[in-house]
């Protein structure tokens, strides 16, 4: 049986946990790369307008239906969709299951960083560093290579401490979010700070503030915006519906909301202007223009960022261990985020599970998550990790959370979710939220993803053949829509 018998002691609490869920390596490694690439400005304004008109309304729907529903999210969208609703359901949970599996790596790599930032030990080429110490990467995609040490050993404390975060369900997660979330917030502003007074770092926040203005009406520039408001968020992940479920019964909706969406948004701009005033300075030493120091994904974060760091005038080693710390705290809090949704689902639906005590039944998952992992530490786990995050974003995440807003919007319904917000909440909402959540949302979704499909099958993705690709991306695809499918079969478990 679940152990989460007891309530937040503090709406902060919840606020902090929903925020660390959020605030993931993406704020980190795509937002800085996506405002640079969409006009600067331009793309932060239509960021904000696509929080504050999709994303906050829709994230209030969750944190509502959490907080007055206090269901299982299965047994929630049973009631309300039937066989679709279960369908949906357990795609969402098979999407965390296969995030976790390479998503964790990642925390990994942070780790290993940050066992070498006392000495520094890229500063002869972080690019080598990364690429051949930590990943031992293999030319091709299928070559397996062996398992990387530092990566392994890097899953294994990583997963030691995700069992602890998360061991005694909101007890221990309370205890531990003080500190993971208020650590990325400190360890950012101080790098932010230190970015003001390096050489260079002007041009970088140049790229970032200057509006490029023609660019405002580009379709391209409004569907990334919007697509990254949406990922950012943790929209239709669940999470936020499951850390809802143990609010006070009269917690202001409203306001729990605005606290969780500005504060991921203020982690995307901390990292920004951090990153971006640090490469600026990095461009400025090397003679280079910023265009060829600015990447996005891992690169910007294991290979350009350390480089940058590398190059600093002083400090090196203080301001590396900062921001691996603040790599690492960023993931973890993601992954128990996602492995307490996983465990405590698990644990209701499967009824032999249920006889399991709650601790030992999240060992199990640390475990088998652990094997998973290791799927990713080999010397190929990068074009592994790349094929199947596009498999799940480009394609499952919007098969599952399309459905899901549609249920929620049509089926709930939206009016009685209003009704529910505005009882429990200082700030109250009109009409207007019923037509985002019936309307807006489901109808942008389904234009990003449609609008997207003829370039997704255009060429193989990345050049990576056939063979790879099958199992990779499309394998897990398929195998995520069907194993949904039979288990919505079965009957949802009470308990």
């Amino acid at each position: 049986m679940t152990t989460h018998s007891s309530l937040w002691q503090s709406k902060w609490f919840f606020i902090l946990a929903s925020v660390g869920a959020a605030a993931g390596l993406g704020n980190l490694w795509r937002f800085p790369y996506m405002v640079y690439e969409n006009g600067g400005a331009v793309f932060i304004i239509a960021y904000l307008v696509c929080l504050f008109l999709l994303v906050i309304p829709l994230m209030m729907v969750e944190v509502a239906i959490g907080q007055t529903e206090r269901q299982e999210f299965i047994n929630l969208l049973s009631d309300k969709g039937g066989w679709i609703g279960r369908f949906v359901g357990w795609m969402m949970i098979l999407l965390i299951i296969v995030l976790l599996g390479y998503y964790t790596p990642v925390a990994a790599w942070g780790l290993d960083y940050l066992f070498h930032s006392l000495s520094v030990s890229w500063s002869s080429g972080a690019e080598e560093f990364f690429y051949s110490n930590i990943l031992q990467i293999t030319d091709k995609p299928s070559i397996f290579g062996g398992f990387s040490s530092p990566v392994v050993w890097g899953l294994a404390i990583s997963y030691l401490a995700v069992f602890f975060s998360i061991f005694q369900g909101i007890k221990s997660i309370s205890r531990v979010i003080k500190w993971t979330v208020s650590l990325p917030f400190v360890l950012l502003a101080v790098l932010f700070i230190n970015s003001l007074f390096l050489p260079g770092s002007t041009d970088g926040f140049l790229y970032l503030l200057v509006p490029d203005w023609p660019q405002i009406l580009s379709i391209g520039v409004w569907k990334s915006a919007a697509s990254q408001a949406f990922l950012s968020a943790n929209i239709g992940l669940i999470i936020t519906i499951f850390y809802a479920r143990f609010n006070a019964e009269h917690n202001d909706i409203v306001r729990s909301t605005l606290f969780i969406a500005l504060g991921n948004a203020a982690v995307s701009f901390l990292a920004a202007f951090a990153i971006f005033g640090t490469l600026g300075h990095t461009a400025l030493a090397q003679g280079k223009a910023i265009t060829d120091v600015v990447v996005s994904g891992p690169t910007l974060a294991f290979v350009a960022f350390p480089d940058a760091l590398a190059a600093l005038p002083f400090g090196k080693s203080i301001f590396s261990i900062l921001f691996f710390i603040t790599i690492f705290t960023l993931a973890v809090d993601t992954i128990f985020a996602a492995l307490e949704v996983v465990v405590a689902t698990l644990n209701t639906q499967i009824k032999c599970l249920q006889k399991i005590p709650y601790q030992l039944l999240t060992a199990l998952c640390c475990g088998l998550f652990f094997l998973w992992s290791l799927a990713f530490a080999g010397g190929n786990g990068l074009y592994r990790l790349d094929a199947m995050d596009h498999a799940l974003w480009a394609h499952v995440f919007y098969w599952a959370v399309i459905p899901q807003i549609i249920i929620f919007g049509w089926k709930m319904p939206v009016s009685a979710l209003r009704e529910r917000i505005n009882a429990s909440s200082s700030i109250h909402i009109g009409y207007w939220f019923d037509i985002i959540i019936k309307w807006a949302g489901p109808l942008f979704l389904i234009t990003v993803y449609l609008s997207s499909l003829p370039g997704e099958f255009a060429a193989p993705y990345e050049g990576y053949d056939a063979e790879f690709l099958k199992y990779w991306m499309y394998g897990p695809m398929i195998g995520i829509a069907t194993l949904s499918a039979l288990l919505a079969l079965r009957k949802p478990t009470r308990v």
